[in-house]
């Protein structure tokens, strides 16, 4: 049961097949942790211009009540935005989970929409209970994706950004004997470098979603192969920073270009 839970595969429409690994609860406690320290800054803030207010309001009980309940609210919509913010603009990752290698997808192998998001931090509060995450530590052990309550309401999952165990043999790579096909002339060695330069963002998973489209592209149906080149590209292309508008514009192109430079790299 272990070995099925720290790994699943989903298959995408166009039945390529991607794997990842699941987060376990020693990096979710560390990248939860480092993610606390950091809200806490900005409720120690708010803990001070609670005094602050408290010491004008002294001899009015009603409005330092009023205080409290005020500062009490924003930490907690602090709490939640902090996660909801990062997770929309850093593709599921915190400074936490970045740090630790983790990412926050959907069930589905899609990046987090914004409702997915506001759910899954919103039932923090209950995943909190009765302290110190003890719902969520329960459910991340009961459920077979190891996700907390947040997770299973809005079809979300932990997952490790590189798989770093995994043996550099056990991954597709060009026959040594040169029967790799030439790239075409466009891609110059200015091309090259700004993709070299750029892949050293782009995770293992995304990576390994590559060469599987790569490798049965041509098993595919003409939409289904441009449809998956398209939806792949625009997930790599803006992490290659260098890339001048008008070069590699082809999807395919751009996605074999992108594991050439990898697999140069190793």
């Amino acid at each position: 049961m272990a070995d099925e839970r720290e790994r699943i595969s989903l298959r995408t429409p166009e039945q390529v097949e991607v794997s990842y690994e699941l987060a376990g609860l020693g990096s979710r406690f560390l990248a939860g942790l480092i993610d606390t320290c950091v809200v806490g800054l900005f409720i120690v803030v708010l803990s001070i211009v609670l005094g602050v207010v408290r010491a004008y309001l002294w001899d009015d009980p009603v409005q330092g009540v009023t205080a409290w309940a005020i500062v009490i609210s924003a930490g907690v919509l602090i709490y939640i935005g902090y996660f909801v913010l990062y997770e929309m603009t850093q593709r599921g990752q915190s400074p936490g989970k970045r740090l630790t290698g983790l990412r926050v997808i959907s069930t589905t192998g899609a990046p987090l929409s914004l409702e997915q998001s506001a759910v899954r931090n919103i039932l923090r509060i209950v995943d909190m209970l009765p302290a110190a995450y003890t719902v969520a530590l329960i459910s991340i052990l009961v459920t077979r994706r190891s996700q907390r309550l947040g997770d299973v309401a809005s079809g979300a999952m932990v997952v490790k950004e590189r798989l770093v165990e995994v043996a550099a043999d056990e991954l597709p790579v060009p026959d040594e004997g040169g029967t790799s096909p030439a790239l075409p002339a466009e891609v110059t060695e200015e091309i090259m470098r700004a993709v070299r330069i750029g892949v050293r963002t782009v995770s293992y998973e995304e990576i390994l979603t590559v060469r599987h489209f790569l490798d049965r592209r041509f098993e595919l149906g003409p939409d289904a192969r441009a449809r998956l080149a398209e939806k792949l590209s625009q997930a790599i292309r803006p992490r290659i920073t260098g890339l001048a508008p008008g070069q590699l514009i082809d999807p395919e192109l751009l996605l074999t270009v992108v594991v050439r430079a990898v697999d140069e790299a190793r």
